[in-house]
């Protein structure tokens, strides 16, 4: 079992008189019984010694015949032995390594096999839970991260009680890193800082990396901003030609309309100005009504009466009586 020195204060060597219960088998073996029930109590708190038993050694029976009553199956045997214990208290400051690392807490094993927890609660402020490398970290300073293997100090919050974990035979405590006494000690073994060491070339390495990609990231961010610039400016300057082409067009069309009015009325000028105007026709009469005009301006005679339209006759009674006048 690893003894650290930084807590062989809260350690005892005590000599105490034991009754213990062994199996029948061992009823020829009486030492070896004994030895094998104690063994089966390592690392398990002891009530009547109000301790956790870390050891033991020097053991002698005081009898040689082994007791068998009927209502208990086993031998009963009174022996001596010098017991290792371990009595902390609330407040004692322990040391120990860390061997497990979760989001939410910590474990200590202290003296090789008591597992003291620290709750996030109990961690100084700003420690955060690295998921990708499997420690805890503080405002992102890597070089005090705590890691796996990393020798602590911790404060005990809880005195020894009788819960212990079958399974893992190990005695539980519950312990804090909040005071200045406890956290990550300055002397770490060299693997430790050859893992820390290569930690923070990792994390940056990481944030190389990630700076990098960021950088990228941006870059096609402003290439692809300046190409939809580009293409907008491109359409707009297209959009402005189309326009300036359409509105050239509509005035080269309206001059076009003005020059073929001009020449048109030029033309008008100079056909007036050579030929007289074109008289206005005389509405169409009869050739014996004609005739008749003809004879009475020869003879320098005036119209008969009745020669044109009375006021309210209408121009086909005319007609017939002047076709009348022209056969009689």
């Amino acid at each position: 079992m690893e003894l650290d020195s930084r807590n062989l204060h809260l350690v005892d060597h005590v000599t105490a008189r034991l009754k213990v219960f062994i199996q029948p088998a061992y009823a020829k073996q009486v030492e070896l019984g004994v030895k094998k029930e104690l063994d089966t109590h390592v690392l398990r708190y002891m009530e009547d010694q109000q301790a956790v038993l870390l050891g033991y050694r020097d053991v002698k029976v005081a009898s040689k015949q082994a007791l068998l009553t009927a209502y208990i199956p086993y031998l009963t045997i009174e022996c001596t032995a010098q017991l290792v214990l371990f009595r902390p208290n609330i407040g004692n400051v322990l040391v120990g390594r860390v061997h497990s690392a979760s989001p939410g807490q910590l474990s200590v094993l202290v003296l090789g096999g008591i597992n003291a927890c620290v709750t996030e609660e109990e961690l100084p402020e700003g420690f955060a839970f690295d998921l990708d490398n499997n420690c805890w970290v503080r405002h992102g300073d890597y070089s005090r991260a705590i890691l796996m293997g990393d020798i602590v100090a911790v404060k005990v919050l809880s005195a020894p009680v009788t819960d212990v974990d079958q399974e893992q035979l190990l005695f539980n405590l519950d312990a804090s890193m909040l005071s200045q006494s406890t956290g990550l000690l300055q002397q770490q073994p060299p693997l430790q800082q050859q893992r820390r060491a290569e930690l923070q070339a990792a994390v940056a390495a990481a944030a190389a990396a990630a700076a990098a990609a960021a950088a990228a990231r941006a870059a096609q961010k402003a290439a692809r901003k300046e190409a939809k610039a580009a293409a907008k400016a491109a359409a707009k300057e297209e959009r402005d030609a189309a326009r300036a082409a359409r509105k050239a067009e509509k005035a080269a069309a309206k001059a076009a309309k003005a020059e073929q009015k001009a020449a048109k009325g030029k033309q008008q000028e100079e056909s007036a100005g050579g030929q007289p105007p074109p008289k206005r026709q005389k509405r169409s009469q009869s050739p014996q009504l004609q005739q008749q005009q003809h004879e009475q301006h020869k003879s320098g005679q005036l119209p008969q009466t009745g020669s044109m339209p009375a006021a309210g006759r209408s121009s086909t009674v005319w007609k017939e009586e002047q076709q009348t006048q022209a056969q009689g």
